[in-house]
């Protein structure tokens, strides 16, 4: 979101985003334009601890004789990959409506998105086979200058968000379901649910596909944020976003068409249609984060500039699923026409850190270079292939140059990648084996100038005594980019790129496996 000259201490529009304290300070009406290309590489290596049944059989409890226990199936499986490559836009305005006193901004961006495509029966099938989670923020702001050394903002959101998602479901994760053989007449004793154990789990007889979506859902959220300049040299900033519940409704498609659900028990009780079709009700919270920034220039050619974030991921504690439609209702077994299923993900709160350092080649062009970590959310009970997440490094490195005293183009690009996590410990060996990523987006802006600034504006050789350099996030008159204490997609507006689910994604970051919240774009 926005270019690599983005941050919560850079007056330009896209501080809709990152800081709307920053737009109080904006005298003069300015478009920024942005769109680029997300591109990575996601890998798995999944280990089965645990002990499984030879996938064509039909023990349903424990205990399961050794002899039916597949050798086979522990260790490690074959590696998968995903290589997500997708379109990332982003269009920021700031208008001053009260001169030097009130500005108006506005901006469309994309600040989680997740993109995945796996093989369709490797051994992560029972996570995710692919998914596509996008969720966009149209935001109207205003700022508002309350003294020559700081400026409050705010701003309110409608989020909009959109997921598909195709997977296979293991039956033995459904709760319902298990209860519903369990009970008169069909009387099956079986240890299906949520914590169902590795040797029930995964046979094929029970491995059904599920496809959902195109889903979507409208929500609102806000931000708030103050800049302050207490000298020339020094920039802060302290920035709130809140967080969004986000509630997915859309179609799906269940395949049963095995004669163990159409037929073999009908007299029972048990009897589903060779495919089921209905609606999907998914929801979940985007995280809330609190930001701190700082800037300082060194001199009119050098400087440095960071934020660092807390964000609430803990709100990211679980993802609450319900597919509806006549055809799941077995009114003999107990089962309605809608059957609930809490995915628990349980994340942790993280923190993101940036630093920035910027340098004024010449008159027209300005050079960044950008370092940062971001602790990993989910623990290792559960992550999976649909939300991957580790301790994150991120890089990247940038440029702006003034076209003319009105227009600037900006090219940058940002990495990031996990270190390697080995998990040994996932809940019920759902999760366990190596998880690798690297993730990245090349981007191009145009940052478009309108109008005149405030009265008193000089050009670089008639400026008032006390200004040191341009502007944090201007173009001088003269067409010279002096930017200075400005950061990249930081902390404070960075939110991960990740292909759950929000997840959130990350865990998109988005029994099933879903996107999560803490992708970003």
């Amino acid at each position: 979101m926005g270019s690599g000259q983005s941050s919560p201490v850079a007056r330009r529009a896209s501080a809709v985003h990152y800081n709307p304290g920053q737009l109080g300070f904006i005298d003069r009406t300015e478009l920024e334009l942005g769109a680029g290309l997300i591109f990575g590489s996601i890998g798995y290596q999944r280990e089965r601890r645990g002990q499984y049944q030879y996938a064509d059989n039909f023990d349903f409890a424990e205990p399961i004789d050794p002899a039916d226990i597949d050798p086979s199936r522990t260790g490690s499986t074959e590696a998968v990959r995903a290589n997500p490559v997708g379109p990332v836009v982003d269009v920021f305005a700031a208008i001053p409506l009260v001169a030097e006193r009130l500005t108006m901004g506005v901006g469309f961006y994309v600040p989680y998105a997740a993109l995945l495509t796996l093989p369709r029966d490797g051994a992560q099938r029972f996570q995710a086979q692919s998914v596509t989670l996008i969720s966009t923020s149209t935001t109207v702001s205003a700022g508002v200058k309350l003294h020559r050394v700081i400026s409050l903002g705010a701003g309110l959101s409608y989020v909009l968000s959109t997921m598909q998602l195709s997977k296979v479901q293991d039956f033995a994760d459904v709760g319902a379901f298990g209860d519903g053989l369990a009970a008169p007449p069909i009387n099956q004793p079986n240890d299906f649910g949520p914590g169902a154990p590795s040797t029930v789990r995964e046979l094929d007889l029970l491995a059904r596909q599920v496809d959902i979506g195109p889903t979507w859902s409208h929500g609102v959220s806000f931000n708030a944020g103050v800049a302050l300049r207490p000298t020339d040299k020094l920039d802060l900033a302290l920035i709130y976003q809140h967080g969004s519940r986000v509630r997915l409704r859309g179609d799906f498609t269940l395949n049963m068409d095995d004669d163990f659900f159409t037929q073999d028990l009908a007299a029972q009780g048990l009897e589903f249609p060779p495919v089921v079709e209905g609606r999907a009700e998914i929801e979940l919270s985007l995280p809330k984060r609190l930001t701190l920034g700082a800037g300082y220039r060194f001199g009119p050619k050098i400087s440095l500039d960071g934020a660092l974030s807390y964000v609430f991921y803990s709100d990211f504690d679980v993802v609450d699923i319900t597919l509806r439609s006549p055809q799941l209702a077995q009114p003999a077994l107990g089962i309605g026409e809608a059957v609930p299923q809490d995915l628990v993900r349980d994340w942790k709160n993280t923190v993101h850190a940036e630093l920035n350092l910027r340098g004024q080649a010449t008159d027209k062009l300005l050079l960044s270079g950008m370092l940062g970590y971001q602790s990993g959310a989910s623990p290792d009970s559960t992550v999976d292939m649909a939300s991957p997440d580790g301790h994150r490094l991120l890089g990247g490195v940038g440029l702006e140059f003034a076209v003319s005293e009105r227009l600037s183009l900006l090219g940058d690009v940002r990495l990031q990648g996990i270190v390697p996590r080995t998990v040994t410990t996932s809940s019920y060996d759902l999760g366990n084996g190596t998880y690798k990523m690297f993730l990245g987006v090349a981007a191009f802006h145009a940052r478009i100038k309108l109008g005149k600034g405030a009265p008193g504006r000089r050009s670089k050789k008639g400026r008032k005594p006390g200004e040191a350099g341009a502007q944090t996030g201007e173009t001088g008159e003269t067409g010279e980019t002096g930017e200075t204490g400005e950061t990249g997609e930081t902390g404070g507006g960075g939110s991960r790129l990740t292909p759950s689910l929000p997840g959130d994604a990350r865990r998109s970051e988005a029994g099933a496996s879903w996107s999560s919240p803490r992708a970003s774009g």
